[in-house]
């Protein structure tokens, strides 16, 4: 409560103005984007997913096959997504990350809400967050993923669990899809106080699905560790 009345507060202060165009309206004080820059990118911005898609990664068909989960093993057992990758949503993304501008990603938790009652019905036993490495963290201090996580807590009535940790130090950005793969097979290692004590359905939060490496690797740990499913929501969905 007192939280809010603060930011109640700085909003009437200080109001923040449109990462895009610098303009001030009640849009941009929620969203960091104003009204006129969201529906000028909204209608650049396609969000209609092809209808014969697959219901596990959500890749487009061909025919009735997968080519993305037929040419590998999944482990996880469906993907959500808030949005797909156009270059406004990937323009936000770069904001949040090295723009210093957290609030941005108040523009997802709304796309978040249209979703939430697919979510609840799943019954998740925890959320689990992607780890990521120090020298992440010191580039990048602002959590895309954050604001989205403490939203899923408070709605979900759940907990978010770190499990593993990152022993590699590289990035996955800048990659080729196949050493993308590769690398995330030693990325990660599963904390002791984990090991074979899961149990119940988890939800895999990230920001990003390009690859989905990442995301993959890390499913089968949990379900190596005892989680009987994993499923996965992803603030951008890129084309695989």
């Amino acid at each position: 409560m007192i939280r809010k009345i603060i930011l109640l507060i700085l909003d009437f202060i200080l109001p923040l103005s449109c990462s895009f165009c610098g303009r001030h309206d009640y849009y941009s004080s929620k969203l960091s984007i104003c009204k006129k820059c969201l529906r000028e990118n909204a209608k650049n911005s396609k969000q209609i997913l092809d209808t014969h898609s697959c219901h596990n990664c959500k890749s487009e068909l061909v025919g009735d096959s997968c080519v993305y989960c037929e040419s590998r093993n999944v482990f996880f057992r469906e993907l959500n997504f808030i949005r797909l990758r156009g270059d406004f949503e990937k323009e936000i993304i770069q904001k949040i990350k090295f723009g210093n501008a957290p609030y941005l990603s108040n523009f997802f938790r709304l796309g978040l809400r249209k979703k939430m009652a697919a979510i609840k019905s799943k019954n998740y036993t925890a959320i689990v967050a992607i780890p990521s490495n120090t020298s992440t963290i010191r580039k990048r201090p602002i959590s895309v993923c954050k604001p989205i996580l403490e939203f899923l807590n408070i709605h979900l009535r759940l907990s978010t669990i770190n499990p593993l940790f990152k022993e590699s130090k590289e990035l996955q950005s800048g990659k080729s899809f196949r050493d993308r793969f590769v690398h995330a097979q030693s990325a990660f290692i599963i904390r002791k106080n984990f090991q074979n004590k899961l149990s119940g359905n988890y939800l895999l939060v990230d920001d990003v699905f390009t690859t989905g490496a990442t995301i993959n690797e890390i499913a089968k740990l949990l379900i190596l560790n005892g989680a009987n499913a994993v499923d996965v929501l992803v603030l951008v969905k890129g084309k695989i």
